[in-house]
């Protein structure tokens, strides 16, 4: 998994995390519970005439204010619109976040609140065009940049999505090691699920600013009888992952060797046709398939339709 789509994955598990830790207060102004994830769609980058996924969409209902704030949104909900950037062109960066921004709003017809995460402090961020002394477009962002955040204070706050990312924040070297074992004996002992436990856990592992031998240092630390739990539970968590993975591709396995199947003995059938109809079986059924297509005459008998 790369940068991006960790990053993304972070932000589905801990989207009203992360508002409590940079933005508390807009807290209040957003029903969390019925997030609807947009991020899988393509938009346009008009600069390059390309076209991206960007990184985190999201439609959350607002809450109005009594009395109303000034300049509540139009509608009901608005949208969330975070990007993760890593690289050093932050000038083509704040075009492409106002393009985005430009481009959602009118696609949408909502609000749109765009957010930057990228690596100098926490602030607010603007896009200009201007000509001669005039001021045509004025464009401005959040944005949370981790490595200029003071890391030990955000390492004891009570916020464990803060406690992980202490770990890529401004830290004297040689208190990483130490620090990133303390972030991951807190998460152990959460109260989080499983799943979040391990995102945030393959974050510090994977991100910390760390060298391999603090590396070994923080495995060594983990081995402590107070901090073992957490050794203990990322490997019973890698373990079940990987064994999950193997079954996924078995399955995938049993469904791509049946959609050839299909293919060969009934060429009038597309092959997007096959993969839809298949791709929405139990294992089972794709198993009982295999064994009918030695008979069968049609594709009715199967299921699919001529």
């Amino acid at each position: 998994m790369d940068q991006d789509q960790f990053f993304k994955h972070l932000m589905h598990l801990f989207l009203r995390e992360f508002f409590d830790l940079f933005f508390p207060q807009w807290l209040d102004r957003f029903d969390f519970s019925r997030v609807e994830w947009l991020d899988q769609e393509i938009f346009p980058d008009p600069p390059r005439g390309e076209k991206r996924v960007v990184d985190v969409l999201a439609k959350l209902p607002t809450i109005p204010a009594d009395p109303p704030r000034p300049h509540e949104p139009r509608n009901s909900v608005a949208l969330i619109h975070i990007e993760c950037e890593s690289g050093d062109h932050i000038s083509e960066f704040r075009e492409r976040m106002y393009d985005y921004y430009h481009d959602f709003m009118k696609r949408s017809g909502m609000d749109v609140l765009p957010i930057a995460i990228f690596l100098n402090g926490q602030g607010i961020d603007s896009y200009q065009r201007r000509v001669w002394e005039r001021k045509p477009l004025q464009f401005e962002y959040d944005y949370v940049g981790l490595p200029a955040l003071n890391g030990e204070r955000y390492l004891h706050g009570c916020n464990l999505l803060g406690v992980a990312w202490s770990c890529v924040m401004h830290m004297a070297r040689d208190k990483r090691p130490e620090a990133a074992a303390e972030a991951m004996t807190m998460i152990e002992a959460s109260d989080l699920t499983a799943e979040q436990k391990m995102a945030l856990m393959d974050f510090i592992q994977g991100y910390s600013d760390m060298d391999e031998s603090q590396h070994r240092d923080l495995l060594q630390l983990l081995k402590d009888p107070k901090r073992e739990r957490a050794m203990h539970f990322r490997k019973t968590w890698s373990q079940e992952a990987r064994d999950e993975g193997r079954q996924e591709g078995r399955l995938e396995g049993r469904l791509g060797i049946v959609k050839q199947l299909v293919c060969a003995k009934f060429p009038q059938l597309s092959e997007e046709t096959i993969k839809n109809r298949l791709e929405n079986l139990p294992p089972e059924r794709l198993d009982e398939i295999g064994v009918q297509l030695l008979t069968a005459t049609s594709p009715k008998e199967l299921g699919f339709e001529e």
